[in-house]
């Protein structure tokens, strides 16, 4: 005996709810206006503690940076990099911080500008530099 589908749980139903089912499971909870995306407040607190620490380093009383205050600033870089790595992204612009936080881990490294544009043709670049203009909407590298 054959069964036919009640009108509800019919194949064309079924096809029908796919999209928006599929793109409800795919899509992390978003946050709500009022929720900051967790992620980019720690790329901030992040970029201060290195725009910190650089200007530190550039001051010789600090020597080879084992000071207290250029150790701190860098501890908290370190902080808020574990939290970016930890917390969930609730937005594009999340998303972004951590495509800037890929490119300073994983990115060119080089000063030497053949080298680096060598380095920035790579697959691994080219992936993270894609994910930084879809997120952004910008030309150029991501800001770290």
């Amino acid at each position: 005996m054959t069964r036919t589908p009640t009108p509800a749980f019919t194949r064309r139903a079924l096809l029908a709810a796919m999209p928006a089912t599929g793109a409800a499971l795919a899509l992390p909870s978003v946050a709500s206006a009022e929720a900051p995306d967790p992620v980019v407040r720690a790329y901030h607190d992040w970029m201060a503690a290195r725009r910190e620490w650089g200007a530190l380093m550039g001051r010789p009383e600090h020597g080879n940076g084992d000071t207290t205050p250029v150790l701190d600033a860098q501890q908290r870089e370190y902080e808020a990099e574990e939290r970016m790595l930890t917390e969930t992204p609730t937005s594009l612009e999340g998303i972004a911080a951590l495509s800037a936080l890929a490119w300073y881990t994983m990115g060119p490294s080089s000063t030497d500008p053949e080298q680096f544009a060598r380095e920035v043709d790579t697959h691994e670049s080219r992936l993270i530099l894609a994910l930084w203009r879809g997120c952004t909407g910008q030309d150029g590298y991501p800001v770290s």
